[in-house]
């Protein structure tokens, strides 16, 4: 909840009216955010994710229920998952990106998603970012907290290894993968995707944690500056219509 709470509130600063429509990327392991968005008043809810990984043990969310206050929901007395979610007014697609294509242009009021798209496969990730583009409604606002750090022991030791060999079908379908995209890269790719960007908050290492020496050379051309970038929350709009 507190994820969901922090992010609602990034989104909140910056759009005019309370969201109607919201879509989370990458809900993991839990769709609890259908049951936060519910007690908030919001009518529709997509959820997409790159494989059907949240328990679909329904008893697990009688607790957030209760929490929302919707104990006497329909929710509450669903069997499965897919009920309890019908209930809620939430759609669950697990196909990643098809997913997203499968979302009507505009029609999308907010989104976000938490230590997400960093594993995004790189080859998809500007298609992702065109793809929420498409389905948020002009004026619409995006909440994404990054976590640009390895996924090995939290440094930069991933960007030791060349391009061509990372992403390998090995190293993508490892626990580990990440795209490695820097913000400088991140930030570009939205602006030529067309959004706005309304808050890039970095968070910083004091010092490269990962010698420079010991990146690749497919690395060795970006700034200490974009290097010691850990992690950012990125706010972005769809710009009104002209």
């Amino acid at each position: 909840q507190s994820i969901f709470e922090s992010h609602m509130t990034s989104l909140s600063a910056h759009a005019c009216s309370k969201p109607n429509t919201l879509l989370e990327l990458g809900p993991g392991d839990s769709v609890s955010t259908a049951i936060w968005a519910r007690a908030r008043g919001i009518d529709s809810t997509t959820l997409v994710d790159a494989g059907r990984f949240a328990t679909s043990d329904v008893t697990a969310y009688h607790g957030a229920l209760k929490l929302a206050q919707l104990e006497s929901h329909q929710a509450a007395r669903a069997s499965t998952i897919d009920e309890m979610l019908r209930e809620l007014g939430a759609t669950y697609l697990c196909n990643g990106l098809t997913g997203l294509q499968s979302i009507p242009s505009e029609s999308i009021d907010a989104m976000f998603s938490n230590a997400v798209l960093e594993h995004v496969h790189r080859s998809e990730f500007a298609a992702t970012m065109q793809e929420l583009y498409r389905i948020q409604r002009p004026g619409g606002v995006s909440s994404h907290q990054i976590d640009l750090r390895d996924h090995l022991g939290g440094a930069l030791n991933s960007l030791r290894i060349s391009h061509q060999r990372w992403e390998s079908p090995l190293f993508m379908q490892s626990g580990f993968y990440t795209n490695r995209l820097r913000c400088s890269e991140i930030r570009s790719i939205c602006t030529d995707a067309g959004w706005e960007i309304l808050e890039c908050t970095e968070r910083r290492w004091p010092n490269l944690v990962t010698p420079r020496s010991a990146l690749h050379g497919d690395f060795q051309h970006f700034a200490d500056e974009d290097l010691l970038v850990s992690g950012v929350r990125l706010v972005i709009r769809r710009p009104l219509k002209a």
